[in-house]
């Protein structure tokens, strides 16, 4: 369907924890199929799944032999975009995933695998461009451990197996303005327990948010293709 156009490989995850919706998932649609400086995009949505991501991302790799990639997930609260440098070998999760598993105390992603594995992407050069367009980044030099942090760890080990070279990296998104506004109207189904918790939370546009990942995508197939 895309000819010779090399893949830039794009996922995000669904909407997990309760929310009907993601703008990681929303981002990941929109991208789908667009030409970015003479790289094809193939977005996909990633499930929320420890079993099954780990295969997924290899096989995704394999598949496509992608000139880069951008993984996508939501950061509750931040009021930035977080352009992550490190994933580490170990899962513990505050929340369940989709499928309810919820593995807590730190064990390893991959066993005898390296304690951290560090994007591939230039997380500060992607960040000045992002500030230079008054969009606001930050360098985040730790990504969780929860299936962000996972997916990070598991495409930089699939691209390695791969004898791919190619910018890895994962960007963390803020809240869109609809999820916050969803939060401020319906509260907790049983109300407020704890009157203190906050819902009035950061969120940046989703059109502002399409505006930063189009400048890093756009940077990273010049890159890779230059």
């Amino acid at each position: 369907m895309n000819g010779d156009a090399p893949i830039g490989l794009l996922t995000g995850s669904a909407p997990f924890a309760g929310l009907p919706d993601s703008p990681a998932a929303a981002l990941v649609a929109a991208f789908d199929g667009r030409r970015i400086g003479g790289v094809t995009i193939r977005g996909v949505e990633k499930p929320v799944s420890l079993a099954r991501l780990p295969g997924i991302v290899e096989e995704l790799v394999a598949t496509h032999r992608p000139v880069f990639i951008v993984s996508l997930g939501l950061a509750p609260g931040e009021a930035v975009f977080r352009l992550e440098t490190t994933a580490i070998n170990r899962v513990d999760f505050g929340v369940a995933d989709n499928e309810g598993a919820r593995p807590t105390g730190g064990g390893p992603i991959e066993e005898g695998g390296p304690p951290a594995r560090f994007a591939t992407w230039d997380a500060r050069a992607l960040a000045d461009g992002l500030l230079d367009k008054g969009l606001p980044a930050v360098v985040s030099h730790h990504a969780g451990t929860h299936l962000c942090n996972l997916v990070l760890y598991c495409a930089l080990g699939a691209m390695e197996r791969a004898g791919l070279s190619f910018p890895v990296g994962f960007l963390h998104l803020p809240y869109a303005p609809g999820q916050v506004a969803r939060f401020l109207r319906e509260g907790p189904p049983g109300g407020d327990t704890a009157p203190m918790t906050p819902r009035a939370l950061p969120s940046l546009p989703m059109d502002t948010q399409e505006a930063a990942l189009d400048l890093i995508l756009t940077r990273l197939g010049g890159q890779t293709l230059g």
